[in-house]
């Protein structure tokens, strides 16, 4: 559904919509302002069985039944869906009346006779954004006052009570349809929870941790919301429902609802759990939720089926994401399946997850493997993206262990390692590349290193710049230069470098003076002294030693003055 508007809806628009069966018609009944108007509406939109009907009834009661003059229509749908014993829709609103009452936690000062002390304690106050109540009839006020609050809160769950008084079934069908409505956003700090009348009487009905007030319900004395534990109204409603709690633990869309299934199912269900197989436990094992994640960790231990599972279902349960759980399915593995049922290939998958304990795995298996053969050398080589740091640090001395005694290792191997995404594996390749002598030399890979984006490889080549000059040309050693001079966040020891084989190369090859001398240029004009001072101490270098330079320098430069005295 479109959210609601905050122009005044139309009459016209309003029956157009519902004639066509237009799921608009909610926003405009929303954005409606008479109440009288409204009121009208109650009685077609419950009769019409049309699933539009139902849809955006359903709608707008999730909406939260607090619009300003929506007074007259919330009563009226209300008053019907009871006399119709709609369970269904008597949820929803349950649902909603839970937002209806909103407290603060302040702190308030108290004396302690006692101790005669003044003692700051935290207590739940109203809003005071409603009116507490309104002394006769009131048809202009815009919403609900704070008793009518209340009292709606009290009804709803007493309609719910009363189902379970006569037929402890059916309300235990209702209410669990209905707390799978109940949102985290509904719920998100402790005062929100401690409003929500009805939920806390349908989970926690029993508990000694709860105080229940006209004005609301408070923590009692000495307890905390920690030490909640199941004790739902009408219990027998829970009793031989183990597969709709099981359901509720992954169908709720509140925590709160979560946890209470979960300690329902560990309390009054422990051989119904211990029986589930593994395709029962995989919503569980898959819920995005951790206490969820947590239960179905501990469910794992006792799973039938576990040790008769195939090696593609293996791999697919360790593709969840679910830590807890893939910790216990990591040891699961090593005892109940062989490495040698993995190819190299799932080996390495398993190795490049971003979840530690399956990356080690996959590493510790990859590790066991024959790796003779240009085929598993391209293999291995997709460890350098290994997301897990400490598994890619161990690949990577692992994958260049491999490259430097395999006879079947190509320059493109050790270049594809040069260009790794990760600094780690690239300090691993680079030192191959140093001591292998069938690489150290080879001229293409020391042009490949100058096409790298990345400092530490340009680092590496400027270190060895000097022997390797003839492999690479002029053009290739002027982008080194430059890239090196203008990075901006880092590298002052590299820039030094740099300048001082500039100013070799020009001494050396005057004709390349006039692009060389231009990059003297960029760091005499950095904000750093140093950089600046370094510049100038090369280009003075390069001017006195090869003196037919000074007027290209003095082109490029103008703006230093080495040569007055000589000009004068």
């Amino acid at each position: 559904m479109a959210n609601a508007r905050t122009r005044t809806g139309s009459n016209l628009l309003l029956d157009e919509y519902w004639e066509a069966g237009d799921d608009r018609y909610v926003d405009e009944v929303l954005s409606l302002t008479a109440g009288k108007k409204l009121k009208s509406l109650a009685d077609r939109w419950m009769k019409d069985s049309r699933p539009f009907a139902r849809r955006t009834l359903v709608a707008y009661i999730a909406d939260g039944c607090d619009r300003p003059h929506h007074r007259p229509l919330v009563k009226s749908l209300f008053k019907l869906a009871e006399k119709a014993h709609d369970d269904e829709l008597v949820g929803h609103f349950m649902v909603a009346f839970d937002r209806l009452v909103e407290r603060k936690l302040v702190e308030k000062q108290r004396y302690d006779w006692s101790s005669r002390q003044s003692l700051k304690v935290r207590t739940l106050v109203g809003t005071g954004k409603h009116p507490a109540r309104f002394w006769g009839r009131n048809d202009s006020a815009p919403h609900f006052s704070k008793a009518t609050r209340d009292y709606l809160r009290r009804r709803v769950l007493r309609y719910f009570r009363d189902i379970g008084r006569k037929d402890p079934v059916r309300y235990g069908k209702a209410i669990r349809k209905t707390l799978v409505l109940y949102r985290d956003d509904h719920l998100d700090k402790p005062e929100r929870l401690l409003d929500a009348w009805s939920l806390l009487h349908a989970l926690y009905h029993g508990s000694p941790v709860l105080d229940r007030h006209p004005d609301g319900i408070r923590v009692a004395k000495g307890h905390s919301l920690a030490e909640l534990e199941p004790a739902p109204l009408w219990p027998e409603a829970w009793k031989g429902s183990f597969e709709d709690v099981l359901a509720l633990v992954t169908t709720a869309k509140s925590r709160t609802v979560r946890v209470f299934a979960v300690q329902i199912l560990k309390a009054w269900y422990p051989r119904e759990l211990g029986t589930l197989t593994m395709s029962r436990l995989r919503p569980l094992i898959a819920s995005p939720n951790e206490e969820v994640q947590v239960f179905a960790a501990d469910l794992l231990r006792t799973a039938e089926g576990i040790s008769s599972l195939s090696v593609a279902e293996w791999l697919e349960l360790l593709q969840i994401d679910n830590p807890t759980a893939l910790g216990f399915l990591c040891e699961a593995i090593k005892k109940h399946v062989s490495p040698a049922r993995l190819t190299l290939d799932q080996c390495v998958d398993l190795a490049c997850s971003p979840i530690a304990p399956v990356a080690e795995l996959g590493l510790d298996w990859a590790m066991t493997k024959k790796t003779a053969g240009i085929k598993t050398i391209e293999s291995v080589l997709r460890l350098a993206s290994a997301r897990a740091p400490r598994v890619r640090e161990a690949a990577a001395k692992w994958v260049v262990s491999i490259l430097s005694t395999s006879k079947d290792t190509r320059m493109t191997h050790v270049r594809d390692l040069v260009d790794a995404r990760y600094d780690d594996v690239r300090r691993e390749a680079l030192q191959l590349f140093e001591r292998d002598v069938r690489f150290k030399d080879d001229p293409a890979l020391w042009s490949a290193l100058a096409e790298s984006p990345y400092d530490d490889v340009r680092a590496f080549l400027l270190a060895h710049l000097v022997q390797r000059e003839k492999a690479l040309g002029p053009a290739t050693l002027e982008r080194i230069w430059a890239t090196t001079i203008l990075a901006v966040h880092r590298g002052s020891k590299q820039k030094r470098t740099a300048l001082s084989q500039i100013a070799a190369r020009i001494v050396s090859h005057p004709a390349e003076a006039e692009p060389l001398v231009g990059l003297f240029g960029y760091a005499l004009r950095s904000v750093r002294p140093p950089e600046r001072r370094a510049a100038l101490a090369a280009v003075s270098r390069a001017a006195f030693q090869a003196p037919a330079l000074r007027s290209a320098i003095g082109r490029k430069l103008p703006e230093l003055s080495l040569f007055q005295e000589e000009r004068a």
